[in-house]
């Protein structure tokens, strides 16, 4: 039955057009991006390898397994000879995570229409659309557009069920499939599961005393089951993995885990802070209104916040993007508590609200998006940059190799030998190779400087380069091949005459 509250059928349609229009931004930014390190690793180290590797070798954990399954399978069918071909056409490969990043946008609107109908399912679509965080993973050729599709699975029934619905056998069934692909994709996605279980049994403590945490065992069961499932899959790298470095404790409680915290949440909001105080009262709301709304909330909180407790108790160190698991959590508990803090607005203020915030989407967005190109292109003129956090990645909107390889062998032609400066060996050399651009390594230059002959040097620490040759004095004439900001970025050092 359709809540009291909700946006105006005319709302909903306006909603549904900007939700299609961030969606299309984020495919123009992002669809087409170039291959990066790690991506390619992954797809020359194991996906390219077949699936016996896959299953097999975890000697980094570069190797998300089941995506990997996935994206070996997708090259199968869509006739995918080599790497090289995703090098020159990377939306071939990228399709895939895309594919799984609008299963989630499905999975999470029908997560929302359980905490609120239609209306609050169109809310969780404009409020993970609007940040920038989604649509900087929602593309990449690794685990996390699965690891998104999973845990947005898992949200979804389980709020089902904490709004009274029981889950059919196929819900069931779904649950269990869920979690064994979360935990199959990546081993930390544990902390999640982990915290799905405990937020349930809290959610039924909390709200439903009388009746002991009974209800809650066989949605635990399933959950619990999944990982289990999970769990034997892994056997044939459970050996490789015990011991590793990358599952390495330290260490509890300390600061960087509490600053990694608040970097994680605040690249969530994506700029966002007029919603955290409609939140805070939105949770204050859902919380008073007890019933399926204090259960929801109840589940939410915990596992939006437990995972990081749980890393920070264990004393590891994940990279920030680890925890993308948990962004449509964070969207979810954001739609919930926006829409409780709507729901106590009298009826005539209720669309105001509605249309106030669509706009504020849209501005978010593109200031979003500004923001993190800014921080890019800055980045550039400094000598020594680096990009912390989710959302400012260095292969977003300027990284483009193939461009600035093949002005450079328009200009000079085929024969001309490329000096690589600050590269690592799974990408620049990578795409060097394929084009069949003959390249050495920095320590090389020496031999030019001797000589006194013009070099050319490819580096994604341009500026820092240039200074160390302004430090030559007036000998040398350095500029960029071309003046866009890009990464990398090719210059031409020219001798000048004594």
């Amino acid at each position: 039955m359709e809540p009291l509250v909700s946006m105006t059928p005319a709302l909903q349609r306006i909603s549904a057009l900007s939700g299609l229009f961030l969606a299309a931004a984020a495919v123009f930014f992002h669809a087409g991006e170039a291959l990066w390190n790690d991506e390619i690793y992954t797809l020359q180290q194991f996906v390219f390898k077949g699936i016996g590797t896959i299953v097999t070798d975890y000697h980094v954990p570069n190797n998300h397994i089941l995506a990997n399954i996935f994206h070996w399978l997708w090259i199968k069918l869509t006739f995918v000879n080599n790497l090289g071909e995703l090098l020159d056409h990377p939306w071939r490969i990228r399709l895939l995570p895309l594919l799984f990043s609008a299963f989630t946008l499905w999975l999470i609107f029908q997560a929302g229409v359980q905490v609120g109908g239609p209306s609050a399912g169109w809310l969780s679509i404009l409020l993970i659309l609007s940040g920038v965080t989604l649509q900087a993973y929602a593309f990449q050729v690794r685990g996390y557009a699965l690891s998104m599709t999973a845990s947005a699975a898992i949200s979804a029934l389980v709020l089902q069920w904490a709004s009274g619905k029981p889950l059919t056998r196929l819900q069931q069934a779904g649950l269990i499939v869920a979690s064994a692909a979360l935990l199959y994709t990546l081993p930390s996605n544990l902390y999640f599961l982990v915290a799905a279980v405990g937020g349930a049994v809290f959610a039924q403590a909390i709200s439903a005393r009388t009746e002991g945490i009974k209800p809650v065992l066989p949605l635990a069961g399933f959950l619990i089951g999944g990982a289990v499932l999970a769990f034997l899959c892994y056997q044939p790298v459970i050996g490789q993995m015990q011991g590793s470095e990358y599952f390495a404790t330290g260490a509890s409680f300390q600061g960087e885990h509490f600053r990694k915290f608040g970097l994680v949440l605040s690249h969530f909001f994506s700029g966002r802070w007029l919603l955290l105080p409609v939140a805070l009262a939105g949770a204050y709301f859902g919380w008073q209104k007890g019933g399926a709304a204090r259960k929801q909330i109840a589940w939410l909180l915990p596992v939006l916040l437990l995972p990081f407790l749980f890393s920070a108790f264990r004393g590891d160190l994940p990279p920030e993007r680890i925890y993308l698991v948990l962004l449509p959590v964070f969207t979810l508990t954001l739609t919930a508590t926006v829409y409780h803090a709507f729901e106590k607005m009298p009826a005539s203020r209720q669309a105001i609200a509605y249309g106030a915030l669509l706009v504020y989407s849209a501005f978010a967005y593109g200031y979003g998006v500004y923001q993190v190109r800014q921080f890019l292109r800055n980045g550039m003129d400094q000598a020594d940059h680096y990009y912390p956090g989710l959302n400012h990645n260095y292969y977003q909107h300027y990284f483009d190799p193939n461009t600035e390889y093949d002005l450079f062998r328009k200009k000079f032609g085929t024969d001309k030998v490329l000096i690589l400066e600050s590269s690592e060996e799974h990408d620049m050399p990578v795409y060097l190779r394929h084009k069949k651009q003959v390249f050495v390594p920095l320590d090389s230059i020496g031999s030019y400087l001797q000589r006194r002959q013009t070099f050319y040097v490819s580096s994604s620490y341009a500026r820092a380069f240039m200074l160390e040759m302004t430090k030559m004095g007036p000998s040398w004439n350095c500029r960029y091949l071309q003046n866009e900001p890009r990464l990398p970025r090719i210059m031409v050092c020219e001798p000048v005459a004594r």
